[in-house]
C-alpha cells in the first residue's frame, strides 16, 4: 500500500499568485487544489478530502474569513491558515473568531517559510489522525479487557502493560497539540506587538512575570496557564484605537485620550471571548486595570471582586512598564518601580501579589538572559539536531521562532538570513546533544 499524500487547497482570486504557488508546490509531495474563488474551493472540498486550507483574506463576493468559516462548519478537522498582504488586524482578529484558523500567513510570503508552515500545520493534522486512532485502540482493547475471564491473569496483565503504553503515545499526541496551541497564542502576540504606532507594553515579558507570580503563589498549572495566554495577549484590545492614542504614552495622554484609551481592557474581551478556549483568559484581560480600592476601570472592581489572576497581571504590567515609556518618562529601575508599587500596596496592588514580586525584583531584567537550560551560541556555531530553549525575538519584537523548535538545515538558514537583516550579532540558547559540542572554545 503506497504512503499517504496529503492534500492541500489554495484559494486565491489573483491569478498570478496561484501560479506562483502551483510553481512552488512541484517540487513538493503533495497533491495540491487550486481555486480562485471562495465558491471554487468549496465544490472542490465537496469531492475531495482536504487535510489543509490556505486562503487569501481579501476576496470578492466571499472573503477569507466567511470561506474559512464555512470550512470550519463543514470540515471541522481540516487544518485552515489565513494568507493577507494587508495589515488589517480587525479582519485578521474576526478571521480567527469565526474560521478557527490556525496560522497566519504574510504576503509576499518567504517559500521557505510557507513550506516550513505547511509542514507543521500537516504535522498537526497528522497528530490528529494518529490521535483518533489511539482514541479507537483503547477503546477496542477496553473491550477486550471486559471479555476476559478470570482464568485469563496473565493475559490482563500484558494487555494492561499494552494499555499503558497506548495512553503513553495518546498523552505524548495531547502534549505536542498542546504546545501547537502555546505558540499559536504566542506567535499571535507577536503579531499584536507588530502594530505600528503602538507604544509597547513588553507582553512578552508581562506574561513571563506573571507566570512567575503565579508559580511562586503555587497556584495551578491551568490557572497559571491562563494567566499567562491572557498577560500575552491582554493588549489585543489596543488594535481597535487610533494611532494618535497608540502613539503615546499613558503619562501623555489627554482626559479626552483616557476616555477611549480605557476602552482597550473591554474591547480585548470581545475580541477573544467567541473563541471557547481563551474565555477565561478574556475575563482576566477585561478586569487587568481594576484597582483594589475600586477606582479602576472598566467595571470599578474592588478587592477580592477582582479575579486573582486579573491582580496578578495588573501587578505584572505596570512592574514592567515603569521600566519603559509606557507608563514613566524617563524610565525607572526595577527596584525604583517596585518601590513606587509598594506605596500603592492595598489601594492599588494586592498586598499577597505584591510580596510575591519582591524577590524576583532584583533578578528582573527586559534584557533576554539565558535560563539555564541551554547554551548560548551564535549563529554560526549552531547544528542540526539542536533544541530552541527561549524563543528568538527581532529587535523590533516580532516574535522569529518559538521555543522548543528543532533546529534543521533550513531553519538555521533562515536565522542567519534573520541576523543579517536584522543588523545585529545574534545569539540564541538550544539544548545541545550529547557529543555534538562544536564551539570556537574547543
Amino acid at each position: 500500500m503506497s504512503e499517504y499524500r496529503f492534500r492541500i487547497l489554495f484559494v486565491d482570486d489573483e491569478e498570478p499568485i496561484l501560479s506562483s504557488l502551483r510553481r512552488l508546490m512541484r517540487r513538493h509531495d503533495y497533491d495540491c487544489w487550486f481555486a480562485a474563488s471562495g465558491a471554487a474551493g468549496l465544490e472542490i472540498l465537496e469531492h475531495n478530502p482536504i487535510d489543509l486550507v490556505i486562503s487569501d483574506m481579501r476576496m470578492p463576493e466571499m472573503d477569507g474569513a466567511q470561506f474559512l468559516s464555512e470550512v470550519r462548519k463543514r470540515w471541522p478537522f481540516s487544518v485552515r491558515f489565513l494568507m493577507t498582504g494587508y495589515a488589517d488586524m480587525s479582519a485578521t482578529i474576526d478571521a480567527l473568531n469565526q474560521g478557527g484558523i490556525n496560522r497566519y500567513v504574510s504576503k509576499p510570503w518567504d517559500d521557505e517559510a510557507l513550506i516550513e508552515a505547511i509542514e507543521e500545520g500537516l504535522r498537526i493534522r497528522k497528530l490528529e489522525r494518529q490521535k483518533k486512532k489511539l482514541i479507537d485502540q483503547t477503546r477496542e482493547q477496553n473491550r477486550e479487557l471486559q471479555n476476559l475471564n478470570k482464568d485469563l491473569e496473565q493475559r490482563v496483565r500484558d494487555r494492561t502493560r499494552a494499555l499503558e503504553s497506548r495512553t503513553a503515545d495518546l498523552q505524548k499526541a495531547f502534549r505536542q497539540l498542546e504546545n501547537s496551541y502555546d505558540s499559536f497564542v504566542r506567535v499571535f502576540s507577536s503579531v499584536i506587538a507588530s502594530r505600528p504606532h503602538l507604544v509597547k507594553g513588553r507582553s512578552r515579558e508581562v506574561a513571563d512575570l506573571a507566570r512567575r507570580i503565579a508559580q511562586h503563589l503555587e497556584l495551578d498549572t491551568a490557572r497559571v496557564r491562563y494567566i499567562y495566554y491572557a498577560a500575552l495577549l491582554h493588549e489585543v484590545g489596543k488594535l481597535s484605537l487610533n494611532d494618535d492614542v497608540l502613539g503615546r504614552s499613558e503619562t501623555q495622554l489627554t482626559y479626552r485620550d483616557l476616555a477611549e484609551y480605557r476602552q482597550y481592557p473591554t474591547l480585548g474581551e470581545m475580541a477573544l471571548m467567541p473563541i471557547r478556549a481563551l474565555r477565561p483568559c478574556a475575563e482576566l484581560i477585561r478586569a487587568h486595570m481594576e484597582k483594589m480600592d475600586g477606582t479602576g476601570y472598566p467595571d470599578e472592581l474592588a478587592g477580592e471582586d477582582i479575579p486573582q489572576g486579573a491582580r496578578i497581571i495588573r501587578v505584572a504590567r505596570d512592574f514592567v512598564g515603569q521600566q519603559t515609556p509606557l507608563l514613566r518618562d524617563p524610565p525607572v529601575t526595577p527596584v525604583e518601580a517596585y518601590d513606587s508599587m509598594k506605596e500603592r500596596s492595598g489601594r492599588f496592588y494586592d498586598p499577597e501579589v505584591l510580596a510575591a514580586l519582591e524577590p524576583i525584583v532584583n533578578q528582573f531584567t527586559l534584557e533576554p538572559q539565558n535560563d539555564g537550560t541551554g547554551m548560548m551560541l551564535p549563529i554560526s556555531e549552531l547544528r542540526p539536531g539542536m533544541e530552541l530553549t527561549r524563543d528568538i525575538v527581532s529587535a523590533n519584537g516580532i516574535l522569529l521562532m518559538v521555543k522548543g523548535t528543532v533546529l534543521n538545515d533550513s531553519a538555521i538558514k533562515r536565522l542567519s538570513r534573520m541576523s543579517w537583516e536584522d543588523r545585529r550579532h545574534l545569539k540564541v540558547s538550544v539544548t545541545v546533544p550529547a557529543g555534538d559540542v562544536h564551539t570556537n572554545e574547543e
